[in-house]
């Protein structure tokens, strides 16, 4: 029987009992991830069950009436979405669950042209933008990206036209799975970034990545990390491109031109690893206590 959301583990249901939902094979389930994930709601008497999402069956009426035979049955108190798909938060706040992160944050996290208008709207600077490829850029260096790209992926630095035609020639109109593409003017300090953590709208930490091998600074790409102190402009900066959203744990990345810090993206799937290597910290466990706070209280923001 095809399902939209199917329950891979059941551990002991508690009062506040939630789930993770994944997809399989797009690397959500990082099994060192989900026990700091579970040991968190162990330690607060809370459960978290592990469950897996299929996107295809999103949209089909009869998989979507046995999704709300399943939340009528046994309605999760919270769900936390790994699955990086808008619409299936979209869908299940639209069923009255909680979904962390809120479908907002999700979207603007797996579309960077939205992300950057959203932004601009809200006057986060943000590197002077084309969106699409149809005309080549109007400075060099510039920045290709596709706007669903993840963790350094489907980046080009383009430093001349030649360059430029030689990149439209390979790739075209297109990314892979028909994304589109954006082009950005390239920052001036290159391989060089920050990320701040997030956890119920507030800034937790913040780390500061760099590669002296590549323009991107992705600690998955090799990158170096080390703690950083945001400045008193900076964190009202953060604050404000936070503000407005519904935020349970997600990083959003700054990079650096002459000086001042630059809305780069937001990653609602947020890795923690680099964090994890510096301190002792433990930002999954502050999550799932804000998680329980906010459940406990009935403070959830509805957007």
């Amino acid at each position: 029987m095809n399902q939209i959301i199917t329950i891979q583990t059941q551990p002991t249901r508690c009062c506040l009992h939630g789930w993770m939902v994944y997809t399989a094979g797009d690397g959500s389930k990082n099994p060192h991830y989900l026990r700091l994930y579970e040991n968190a709601c162990k330690k607060r008497g809370m459960s978290v069950a592990q469950c897996l999402y299929h996107p295809k069956m999103l949209g089909d009426k009869a998989a979507e009436g046995r999704l709300r035979e399943l939340l009528l049955a046994q309605a999760p108190a919270f769900v936390i979405n790994r699955t990086r798909d808008y619409r299936l938060a979209k869908w299940l706040e639209a069923a009255g669950i909680c979904v962390y992160n809120h479908s907002l944050v999700a979207r603007l996290g797996n579309d960077k042209a939205l992300a950057y208008r959203y932004m601009q709207r809200r006057g986060i600077p943000v590197m002077p933008v084309l969106y699409g490829t149809d005309k080549p850029p109007q400075w060099y260096p510039a920045v290709v990206k596709s706007c669903g790209g993840h963790g350094g992926t489907e980046v080009f630095l383009i430093r001349s036209k030649a360059m430029w035609e030689e990149w439209k020639a390979q790739h075209g109109e297109a990314g892979s799975g028909g994304q589109s593409y954006l082009v950005q003017q390239a920052a001036s300090e290159l391989g060089r970034d920050v990320r701040v953590y997030l956890v119920g709208n507030k800034i937790a930490a913040a780390v500061l990545r760099t590669s002296e091998t590549d323009f991107r600074s992705n600690y998955c790409l090799g990158g170096s990390v080390e703690l950083y102190q945001l400045s008193g402009r900076e964190r009202e900066l953060v604050q404000r491109a936070a503000d407005g959203l519904s935020i349970g744990m997600a990083g959003i990345d700054f990079i650096f031109d002459h000086g001042r810090m630059v809305f780069n993206e937001i990653e609602d799937m947020a890795g923690a690893r680099g964090l994890y290597s510096l301190t002792d910290y433990d930002i999954v466990d502050e999550y799932i206590g804000f998680i329980q706070e906010e459940r406990r209280n009935g403070t959830a923001k509805d957007l």
